[in-house]
């Protein structure tokens, strides 16, 4: 039985991935803004450190898995960049140590596949997130109304891609799960986008999330142990669709 700690639980993926755990018989420490095991505003410096504390003592020091979910896709443009970047930086890094105790550890990243398939983003924001400074990151982020959701899950998606073979040396594995549009709450919103930006859907539908958690499950697995840093789009097809000729892309080029 693995212990594994979840940000965002009380998400769709976020609920989704920890049914799937726990019907496999593993341990989820849910985090999140109410109604879980450890309760904290990763929005705020005060509650990313409650965060690591309260994980840290229910898992008594050493974690098998980590799954970052709490990217929120709407709302102020500001606390998106708080809560989907910095807030789930904290999460990994912070517990980072933890996992380092575990048994054959993993961390998934709830990423997103729009980060690679839309052209309506302010990189500015994610630069700023990349550069890990948070003022200027929710500054920039205030000047927009569109496209912050995505800018911040690409900043988080670069920055496991960056950090993934460090993780790796130190025995734990860091992979990204980008999903594509996800049935639920949103829907009627992503509809909109699905129209707006002509978005292909191969397989004939958006995603659900038992979609994103039987991926996460797999990177979770020992299944997965000699797979690391990957971005695992769960899009139905659709990145594959849109950029089919930009990748791989040799080194140098």
């Amino acid at each position: 039985m693995a212990t594994v700690a979840l940000t965002g639980a009380n998400g769709g993926v976020g609920q989704a991935v920890t049914a799937r755990l726990r019907a496999g018989g593993h341990r989820v420490i849910t985090v999140d803004v109410s109604d879980a095991d450890v309760v904290v505003d990763l929005s705020t410096s005060g509650g990313r450190r409650a965060m690591v504390r309260d994980v840290d003592e229910l898992c008594g020091g050493a974690l098998d898995g980590l799954v970052v979910a709490s990217g929120v896709p709407a709302g102020d443009p500001a606390m998106l960049v708080s809560v989907n970047y910095f807030g789930a930086l904290a999460a990994l890094e912070g517990l980072l140590p933890r996992l380092e105790h575990g048994a054959e550890p993993s961390a998934v990243v709830i990423g997103a596949a729009a980060a690679t398939t839309s052209a309506k983003y302010p990189i500015e924001v994610s630069e700023w997130c990349l550069a890990g400074d948070e003022p200027r990151a929710r500054q920039e982020a205030a000047r927009n109304d569109h496209g912050v959701y995505v800018a911040s899950a690409l900043a988080l998606s670069l920055w496991a891609r960056r950090a993934a073979a460090a993780w790796r040396r130190r025995g734990v594995r860091l992979n990204i799960v980008a999903p594509g549009f996800i049935d639920g709450p949103a829907a009627d919103e992503w509809a909109g986008v699905l129209v707006e930006e002509s978005m292909p859907l191969p397989s004939g539908r958006v995603a659900v999330p038992a979609d994103v958690a039987a991926a996460t499950a797999f990177l979770l697995s020992v299944d997965s142990a000699y797979i690391n840093g990957v971005i695992l789009p769960v899009d139905g097809g659709t990145e594959a669709e849109l950029r089919s000729d930009d990748w791989p892309r040799p080194i140098g080029y």
